[in-house]
């Protein structure tokens, strides 16, 4: 049988250049993998996205956060990363790793003292090392393809996480708990990125898809006519 099978076209994307596209939107556009709250994100910019604190009764201002991640790696079936135990790579699927940072700033009581020994008033001070959490969480996961094409070769493919999976985390409530976030961050995040269908051709023609995209032998395929 013929690469493009039935169809008359056949085009592809290589798990490598869909990390290397991966790398440029993130680098280009920090602000999608970096979240936090005012004390932590002053404004949004190009480099961080400012979203508010959490609102809670007796905490002035509201528990203030941050998140951010690094650029995942995106492997395409067939597997080649390997993955934790609980998680399994099937045909049509992808898995990423990443690192994810979760900071938390410990907000001071208003009879609580500064450094000098003056009493603290209802004003949260900017971070400061000693006032700020943090833990870094290696994250693994894995997800489908998410795609759209009409009849005039227009479309749009995205990648959408499914499930992950933390290393070294118990008990295993906690571990529940912060994959469950981590899983809507990641999927959120890696959603904004859009590959079009006309980068598939490379736009050397018009592509009428018949079937895809779909995720086979570490690339992404899609068939079509012209």
């Amino acid at each position: 049988m013929s690469m493009t099978q039935a169809a008359e076209v056949f085009a592809a994307i290589h798990e490598d250049a869909l990390n290397d596209m991966l790398r440029a939107f993130f680098s280009a556009r920090p602000r999608y993998r970096r979240y936090g709250s005012p004390t932590f994100v002053p404004a949004t910019s190009v480099n961080e996205t400012q979203i508010g604190a959490i609102p809670f009764p007796g905490v002035p201002g509201g528990i203030q956060w941050r998140v951010q991640f690094e650029t995942p790696r995106v492997d395409l079936f067939k597997q080649t990363m390997t993955l934790p135990p609980q998680l399994t790579l099937a045909p049509g699927q992808f898995s990423l790793r990443t690192v994810v940072e979760l900071c938390m700033l410990c907000a001071r009581r208003r009879d609580d003292r500064d450094p000098t020994g003056k009493p603290n008033d209802d004003r949260q001070p900017p971070p400061r090392p000693d006032n700020v959490v943090c833990t870094k969480l290696e994250v693994y996961g894995t997800g489908h393809l998410d795609a759209w094409t009409d009849g005039s070769g227009n479309g749009e493919v995205r990648l959408r996480v499914d499930a992950v999976e933390l290393v070294d985390v118990s008990p295993d409530g906690l571990e529940s708990l912060l994959e469950c976030l981590l899983r809507m961050v990641l999927d959120a995040a890696l959603a904004q990125v859009v590959l079009p269908i006309q980068a598939l051709r490379a736009g050397a023609f018009q592509l009428v898809v018949t079937n895809g995209p779909l995720i086979d032998d570490d690339r992404i395929q899609v068939f079509g006519n012209v």
